[in-house]
């Protein structure tokens, strides 16, 4: 094979595999976004609870130590009062996801947001950050695999 055939047949297989690249990302962004709107609707644990690869990890920005697969997720979960969306609201929006190759692997990074619940005046904590999520493809569907996020300083007064 010469190289202008060479180059030909990169050329080729690179533009078709450019639309499953493009569905793999659209998929995982989608995805975000469902689990984001699954959290406003039930609250966060549930939607933890939903998306999480069994053997999924979360990394959260508080104090507390990490979350080593959905079974501790969901007996962490039953004591957490972070989970009641009547009470606190955690909701965020992906910017940018990319994906493997094969489609079976990606991330999506964005914004996050957090409300708590209101205090005796009325005020809601309000609290905003980063997020990294890595997905990865299970029996068809998009599993978290790994979730992290940083908290934004608080703005100066």
């Amino acid at each position: 094979m010469n190289r202008i055939s060479i180059g030909l047949t990169f050329s080729a297989a690179l533009l078709l595999s450019q639309p499953a690249l493009a569905g793999a990302k659209d998929d995982i962004t989608i995805s975000d976004r469902a689990f984001s709107t699954l959290s406003v609707a039930r609250g966060s644990n549930a939607a933890f609870l939903a998306y999480l690869a069994e053997d999924g990890r979360i990394f959260g920005t508080g104090s507390e130590p990490p979350i080593f697969g959905k079974a501790e997720a969901a007996k962490r979960f039953q004591t957490s009062g972070n989970g009641d969306p009547r009470l606190n609201i955690l909701s965020w929006v992906p910017d940018d996801a990319e994906a493997s190759a094969d489609g079976t692997f990606g991330y999506s990074d964005g914004h996050w947001l957090f409300e708590g619940a209101p205090d005796l005046k009325g005020t809601r904590l309000r609290l905003t950050g980063h997020y990294v999520t890595v997905w990865r493809k299970v029996g068809g569907h998009w599993k978290v695999v790994a979730d992290m996020g940083t908290v934004d300083p608080k703005p100066e007064k």
